[in-house]
């Protein structure tokens, strides 16, 4: 028998605890589990309460309402994967209000898609490794301001869980964008056809690793962690983010400026580098978008996507050889010619991708940040 924890105080918070049966038809699925429900007060003592139970009970979130898992029981269908709503600031905005209202806009869209993605819809495992790289943007963004020890843990945990998401990911691209270009430009279909059915097998059981982590306590953690964190003591929360908004984005596009500098003679790993960078300026840049005249945001958001297009085309060419060479067990020498195929196409895509980047990024650093 543990002994009992420390429950923070400042706030009422109804605790009610379900257990019972969800039928739908002649499907069926149990539920055990603990609604915490703010009355009164603030709403941080109630994240710690979560927090100080997930620590002695390990628990995982559920995003699924009662009447959503009677219809994905009784259809087979999750509820939709959601893109996410932007981030509403006011002009007035403190440093540490505006990182508590991103962070909070992004765990929802976070927690939106876990039902589908949990169900193994390609979109919602989309939407959750969207969710996750815009999370680090935001710590990337505000680390100036963040106490630094904290700050690592969550983002060193938050690619731990997008190294799982992307790997699903990847095998999605590949299996129904990368193969199908590649047989639009002319490689042969019987060449794909043997690689379609050890790939799809690859997906599933990527998939089947993201559905296994979402039961896991570090998501939950995560989730927790930074709802609770939302406010830390490390921001200073009295400063306008507009007088800081120069130096912390600044800090992003002198990086991207550096990575993309000799952009002619960049390795495709020093091109994948570039635009991690320049994906985190770009969600930094929508993150602060209504600080901003909207013609200069929408302007350089423009440029900013153009260049993330041709980088993203280049990169899918390069790991669709990787996932590639992956593939075939015992039977890698009897799948060699069809991967040779593939790796001749991906070779031509790349090389059109680099002549595109080098327009795109001339265009992208011709715009100024918006004002």
């Amino acid at each position: 028998m543990c002994s009992v924890p420390s429950v923070p105080s400042g706030a009422t918070i109804e605790v009610a605890v379900d257990r019972g049966r969800v039928d739908a038809g002649d499907a069926s699925e149990e539920i055990r589990e603990m609604e915490l429900e703010l009355k009164d007060g603030d709403p941080d003592p109630m994240y710690r309460l979560a927090a100080v139970l997930h620590t002695n009970v390990p628990m995982t979130l559920g995003a699924e309402s009662k009447a959503d898992r009677g219809w994905r029981l009784r259809t087979g269908r999750p509820r939709e994967a959601v893109k996410h709503v932007a981030v509403k600031l006011p002009k007035d905005v403190t440093a540490g209000d505006a990182f508590r209202r991103i962070v909070d806009s992004v765990l929802a869209h976070l927690m939106a898609n876990q039902p589908a993605a949990a169900a193994g819809d390609a979109e919602g495992v989309h939407q959750m490794r969207i969710a996750i790289r815009r999370l680090r943007a935001a710590l990337m963004l505000f680390r100036p301001q963040l106490e630094p020890h904290a700050e690592a843990r969550f983002t060193e945990a938050l690619r731990d869980l997008g190294r799982i998401f992307g790997e699903a990911r990847d095998w999605d691209v590949f299996c129904t964008e990368m193969l199908e270009s590649a047989e639009e430009h002319g490689v042969a279909t019987s060449w794909l056809d043997l690689l379609r059915a050890p790939a799809a097998a690859e997906g599933r059981a990527a998939h089947a690793r993201v559905a296994s982590e979402m039961q896991r306590p570090a998501l939950t953690a995560i989730v927790l962690g930074l709802a609770e964190w939302g406010a830390p003591e490390g921001i200073t929360t009295h400063t306008s983010l507009v007088d800081l908004t120069p130096q912390l984005v600044g800090r992003l596009e002198h990086k991207v400026l550096r990575r993309g500098h000799h952009i002619t003679h960049c390795t495709n790993d020093e091109l994948h580098a570039l635009r991690k960078a320049l994906k985190k300026l770009r969600y930094s840049v929508e993150f602060l978008a209504p600080l901003y005249r909207h013609k200069q945001v929408k302007a350089y958001l423009h440029r900013c996507k153009a260049l993330l297009k041709q980088l993203g085309i280049l990169n899918d060419a390069v790991v669709a050889v990787a996932l590639a060479d992956r593939l075939g067990g015992e039977r890698r020498a009897e799948l060699a010619p069809a991967v040779a195929a593939l790796a001749a196409w991906a070779a031509d895509s790349q090389d059109n991708a680099r002549r595109h980047i080098q327009e795109s990024w001339h265009a992208f650093t011709s715009a100024p940040l918006p004002q």
